[in-house]
Order: structure tokens, then sequence, then C-alpha cells
């Protein structure tokens, strides 16, 4: 890893964290329904030490392909399996997320993606675990709502 994709990763890993910082500082009246909801399920944060990365992000994607309804069965803690996809036609950096039982609940965010595809793929990050760390299931949220609300927490560690 080139200490600029260091560098490009660790801004990636500050917007998350910014977005977390943000929710301690407005009310509820302030957030923008679809662009400002659950910022406080977002975070990030980094180890220089021991080279460990968290990410706590909001699946993309889930409108599609029955993905909602997926989302229905999933639960805080359930364990996620993140796959590479560089044959995906939307985007060549895609990481797919899957259930334990391999149901399509969405894709990592593309500006994520994007970051972590080249380091992903030489191997100089490694994705250590991936759970469930929020989720509101359409079923739960208002009849005007489209899609379901999943976020993940990725344990990744950056090989030195």
């Amino acid at each position: 890893m080139t200490e600029e994709q260091k560098q490009v990763l660790l801004a990636e890993v500050e917007k998350l964290h910014q977005r977390n910082e943000l929710s301690k500082t407005v009310g509820p009246d302030w957030y923008d329904p679809g662009m400002m909801e659950y910022l406080d399920q977002s975070d990030g944060t980094f180890d220089p030490a021991t080279g460990s990365l968290l990410l706590r992000f909001e699946t993309r994607g889930t409108r599609y392909e029955g993905r909602t309804e997926q989302i229905e069965s999933v639960h805080v803690g359930d364990p996620l399996k993140i796959v590479r996809e560089p044959d995906n036609s939307f985007n060549a950096n895609n990481f797919r997320i899957l259930t334990a039982q391999g149901r399509n609940v969405g894709n990592m965010p593309a500006e994520l993606c994007n970051v972590i595809a080249s380091l992903f793929d030489e191997g100089s990050l490694l994705i250590d675990s991936a759970a469930v760390s929020f989720v509101e299931p359409i079923s739960h949220r208002s009849r005007h709502a489209k899609q379901a609300i999943l976020f993940l927490e990725l344990q990744c560690s950056i090989q030195q």
C-alpha cells in the first residue's frame, strides 16, 4: 500500500466518523430523510498501532433484486459475507453483501468500494469480519418508505 492509498482510505474512514460526530450535535428534526437519517449508525476508526480498521456504514442497493424482502429476516449481530465482484457491470470495484445463508442484501457504498478494492485485491487490506450493526426492515418503517435500512460493521486489517 502506498502512502497515497493509505491517505485516501483514511479520508473515507474520517468521513464515516464525521457522520457519527455530526449525529451528536443536531436534533432529530434536522435530519433530511434519505440523506441524513441514522447518522449515529455510521462510524470509522483506524488504530495505527495494530493496523485495525473499523467501518460502520449503510448498505446500498437494498431496493433492488428482492433485497428489501431478504432484510426482513436479518438481525443485529448476524454475520455477513463480503464478496468481491470485479465483473459487476455497474462498478468493477464492487463488494456484494450476503447473509450467512448466501442471501443478497446489498452492496458496499461505491465510495468505499473504490478505495478498498485495489487494496483488497493486492492483499494490503484483509476483511476480518462483517456483521449487521443496525437494521430497520421495511415492515417497521413508514408506509411511505421504499426500502429497508441495513448497516454493517466491517472489521479489517491493514497489512504493513
